[in-house]
């Protein structure tokens, strides 16, 4: 490791239900990085991947996170942008999914990332809110269709990376950090100030 972190510092994931990396990769796709840590416990192979690759571990723990612990994340990543107006509405439907995950929260907030565009950080924050579980199908279709495995987490990344470069890449090494500082932190079940309820 490339600071002070020793794997004895490494924080134990408590929320996490993986024991070794290898059962994320499957969801992750082809990821050849993940070779390197997959006989490694969750919290471990973050480590590792922080110091070689901190939007790899970006997208790691946000599939290792449960679903609604990685939606606080994002929301919490996201969070106070001073967004323009439908910007601003996207990022308050994924406020309001985190603080009541019901399905129409969920499709509100699909509703929201449309008009604020999909490539905006918000709108990439409501795609992973609408793709964390029920069905992709128009409201009351009789035939769900679920969103394919991983999809909440690659969404959920997307998010958070965009959300990190969003000053520009001199602004990235430290917002990157700060955001999976948090991300840690919420995987080992510490209280986060900042995240939404």
């Amino acid at each position: 490791m490339t600071d002070d972190r020793t794997p004895d510092a490494v924080r134990r994931w408590t929320r996490v239900k993986w024991t070794r990396a290898a059962q994320i990769a499957p969801l992750m796709g082809d990821m050849a990085y993940m070779n390197a840590v997959a006989g490694l416990a969750p919290d471990a192979a973050f480590a590792v991947l922080r110091d070689s690759d901190p939007a790899g571990a970006a997208r790691f723990v946000a599939y290792c996170l449960p679903r609604i612990d990685a939606a606080r994340w994002v929301a919490a990543c996201i969070a106070d942008r001073g967004a323009p107006p439908a910007r601003a509405v996207a990022a308050k439907a994924v406020q309001r999914w985190v603080a009541n995950p019901s399905d129409e929260a969920r499709r509100l907030a699909y509703t929201a990332g449309d008009v604020a565009g999909w490539d905006t950080v918000e709108g990439m924050a409501c795609l992973a809110i609408f793709l964390s579980g029920g069905s992709m199908a128009p409201d009351g279709q009789a035939v769900p269709v679920n969103p394919p495995p991983g999809a909440f987490g690659q969404a959920a990344a997307g998010a958070v990376l965009l959300a990190a470069h969003a000053h520009g890449v001199p602004a990235f090494a430290g917002r990157i950090a700060a955001m999976l500082d948090m991300a840690d932190a919420i995987a080992a079940g510490d209280a986060v100030t900042g995240l939404p309820a």
